[in-house]
């Protein structure tokens, strides 16, 4: 792939020196272009065309928010899908993991271990196996929510609501120099919907209610007002969601007991006090968010019934703050001042049962209260030739990460009934970190068609975590065996509190070259690299200290993006070979699993995404992603010795696909089918065929009838009923296989108003 990035560097620094004479695009680099941005400074979309004019739409461009300079989408070197909020609310998705799902080369994770994630070209939030995420400080994705990275305590738990959105942005592939830690491989962008300011009152309203069945219902609604003509805007955002599951469990009599209920208050204030001309803005964001989920693991011999039989509560809870002050400031004509505070409170708390049966072996509750605040400052300079950014970053947070549970002996002695009582056992490990980073990156239009994009973000984060562990029994036979495995060194003693510390730094570089082969299209070739520290950690239940290192990727990259505005056609083809070195993964077997360093793994692929409007009455959406991870040969022996080398990577399928077609056959009418297809994956480093996920597709469809002010809608998820698995591993300590089942069919209708 390296001799593949050279030719392409080559022959775009050929087709410079050959066109450098100026041309029909000859400002194409720095005219102004109309736009449909998406992100903060997104302004009003532009007017439909009149009846019956097709082919007069105005040529649009979609502005990417999430690199250090915003740019069209086709001129973007990095893979990003971008949603907008139109595009989410004509769609049955209802949250932004869902939008994720939907991606191709994206996944969300699931997890009962109170660590959840997802997967971006193959890479999971927690590395290739997810093990020893309690004891991460950082994680390989970032979700960054108005300007707020989410910490580590929320990704995957957070409620992420889809409604009322400006826009989403994934990125696939490292983002490291542009969004720092987090981000190895990629980030989700998450843009809520700016107020906009008026000369008057100018209030807006809109509302949704929807019910279906498994007791699937929301009530939401957004409300927007100018508070001060031509000074202050707000707009406030409510989205309650629930629905009752369908599993049931059979030993706590449980019918909802994969029931989901999620609550997203939003506030968004838009502060201009010398007017739109003016030189100052601030934006103040605030976000509280609750989401509580209950497990949708069973034992795999009871997939089909759809039935748990764990005696002990399983699910997560998460409760998020957050809020941000978003200031900027025009210098003059070329120069502008940026600087986003944010202040980041979230309360995780996740029940676990270690056998997922109905006799009570192994459990455990786990709690995490992390507090951050981080501090961005952002210059930036825009010449006739010359874009760039440069600023600084610091980070800090400190967590509370507490877990007690209780392990059955007669059990673990495989003489299950015997009255030997329980080890009781309560450790903390509360993690603090410290970031600060230094990062610039540069557009340079060498000629018109020809720009070099460099960037560099040096790193550097401080981490430590203070560990300690208290063992009891609730009986005097537990008591006994405790003081028995103490002594012989299979438990640590109970003692004073152990305090690591380690500091890791690191130079990130960024280059990338695009060249505009002809008007609009766009070729383009990058190199980045991603990065995520190591730490130390230790496991509660087998008593184990660990360390380990830093992890690196290698990306190198090839794209091809354009617009062709005869055809209203948009398409983006992104191909990638990824060098994962050092990575973190699972070492250990059983509940005695730890995090280390194992070796590297190679990633290839690439996505393909389309949009296209072959007449004003039908639009096509379609993407289509591959994705081939091996660990390399040189891959060390991990896992009680096990090889690797060779093998898939988990939560990496060999390709994905989503298609849909929005048809307007009537006045008001909207009907927008649409399908995803998924390859076959292991979920697991081993990649043992209990361990895998087979290929499904699911087909879901939104019908949508607008009169005026008020709609009427329709939809449907899961309509063939499919029955696919979204986990399925090895969690449980005694009961063997476990999966988590995707859901089934769901119906569900309702009313939306907008005024």
């Amino acid at each position: 792939m390296s001799f593949v990035f050279r030719r392409a560097a080559t022959l775009t620094l050929l087709f410079a020196a050959v066109q450098s004479a100026p041309s029909l695009a000859a400002d194409a680099a720095t005219a102004p272009l109309p736009t449909i941005a998406v992100g903060d400074d997104a302004p009003p979309p532009l007017p439909a065309p009149a009846e019956g004019d097709a082919n007069e739409q105005p040529i649009t461009t979609v502005i990417v928010t999430g690199e250090l300079i915003d740019r069209p989408a086709e001129r973007t070197t990095s893979s990003v899908s971008v949603h907008s909020g139109d595009d989410i609310e004509r769609s049955t998705v209802r949250s932004v993991y869902d939008v994720v799902s939907e991606t191709p080369n994206a996944s969300v994770d699931d997890s009962d271990y109170g660590v959840g994630g997802m997967t971006l070209r193959g890479i999971g939030s927690y590395g290739a196996s997810g093990s020893g995420a309690y004891a991460a400080y950082s994680t390989a994705s970032a979700v960054v929510y108005d300007g707020i990275g989410l910490p580590r305590s929320a990704l995957g738990y957070a409620d992420l609501s889809a409604f009322d959105l400006a826009s989403v942005e994934i990125f696939r592939g490292p983002q490291s120099t542009s969004q720092g830690r987090n981000a190895m491989a990629g980030a989700v962008i998450i843009n809520t919907v700016v107020p906009q300011i008026g000369s008057g009152l100018s209030p807006e309203l809109r509302g949704r209610f929807s019910g279906g069945n498994d007791g699937n219902r929301q009530y939401a609604g957004a409300a927007g007002a100018t508070l001060w003509p031509d000074a202050l805007a707000m707009r406030v955002s409510y989205d309650d969601r629930a629905d009752d599951g369908d599993i049931t469990n059979t030993t706590r009599g449980d019918e909802d007991w994969a029931r989901q209920r999620s609550r997203s208050l939003r506030m968004r204030a838009n502060w201009q006090p010398f007017g739109s001309d003016g030189a100052y803005q601030a934006l103040l964001s605030y976000g509280d968010l609750k989401r509580f989920a209950g497990s949708r693991y069973v034992q795999r011999d009871n997939a089909d019934a759809r039935v748990a039989v764990s005696d002990a509560p399983q699910y997560y809870e998460n409760h998020a703050q957050l809020a941000a002050l978003d200031q900027r400031l025009r210098l003059g004509e070329r120069w502008r001042l940026r600087a986003v505070s944010a202040w980041i409170r979230s309360d995780t708390s996740a029940s676990f049962d270690g056998d997922y049966s109905a006799d009570a072996d192994i459990d455990s509750l786990t709690g995490q209260l992390a507090h951050a605040f981080s501090q961005e400052l952002r210059f930036y300079y825009t010449g006739e030739r010359l874009q760039s950014t440069f600023g600084a970053y610091f980070y800090k947070d400190r967590n509370r990460y507490d877990t007690r549970g209780t392990i059955d002996i007669a059990s673990q002695l495989g003489t299950p009934g015997l009255p030997l009582g329980n080890i009781v056992y309560a450790s903390t490990q509360p993690p603090k970190v410290e970031d600060m980073a230094l990062f610039g990156e540069v557009d340079y239009a060498l000629t018109p068609r020809f720009t070099v994009t460099a960037g560099l973000r040096a790193d550097r984060e401080k981490n430590s975590r203070t560990m300690s562990n208290d063992y009891d029994g609730d009986s005097v036979a537990a008591r006994l065996i405790v003081a028995g495995l103490m002594a012989a060194g299979t438990l640590p003693p109970n003692g004073d509190p152990v305090r690591v510390s380690r500091a890791f730094s690191e130079v990130l570089p960024k280059l990338a070259l695009r060249y505009e082969l002809f008007d609009g299209w766009y070729l383009g070739a990058a190199y980045t690299q991603g990065y995520r520290p190591g730490g130390d950690g230790y496991n509660p239940v087998s008593a184990r200290y660990f360390r380990f290192d830093a992890e690196q990727t290698h990306n190198y990259e090839i794209s091809f993006k354009g617009h062709h505005a005869p055809w209203h056609l948009d398409a983006a083809l992104n191909l990638f070979y990824t060098r994962w070195d050092d990575m973190q993964i699972q070492l250990g077997s059983g509940i005695d699993n730890y995090m280390g360093n194992a070796g590297p793994a190679n990633i290839r692929g690439g996505e393909l995404e389309l949009r296209w409007q072959p007449w004003r009455a039908l639009r096509v959406i379609g993407g289509f992603g591959v994705s081939h991870g091996r660990f390399a040969d040189d891959m060390k022996p991990v896992a009680d010795g096990e090889n690797l080398a060779g093998k898939r990577l988990p939560q990496a399928p060999p390709y994905s696909a989503a298609l849909a077609l929005e048809w307007m056959p009537l006045p008001g009418l909207t009907i927008r089918p649409d399908a995803r297809w998924t390859g076959t994956t292991p979920t697991v480093s081993d990649n043992a065929a209990g361990h895998e996920i087979p290929s499904y597709y699911l087909l879901n469809l939104a019908l949508r009838w607008r009169i005026g002010h008020i709609g009427l809608f329709v939809t449907g998820t899961n309509l063939t009923d499919e029955r696919w698995l979204k986990d399925a591993n090895s969690y449980s300590a005694f009961a063997g296989s476990v999966v988590s089942l995707g859901e089934r069919r769901r119906i569900s209708g309702g009313i939306e108003f907008e005024f």
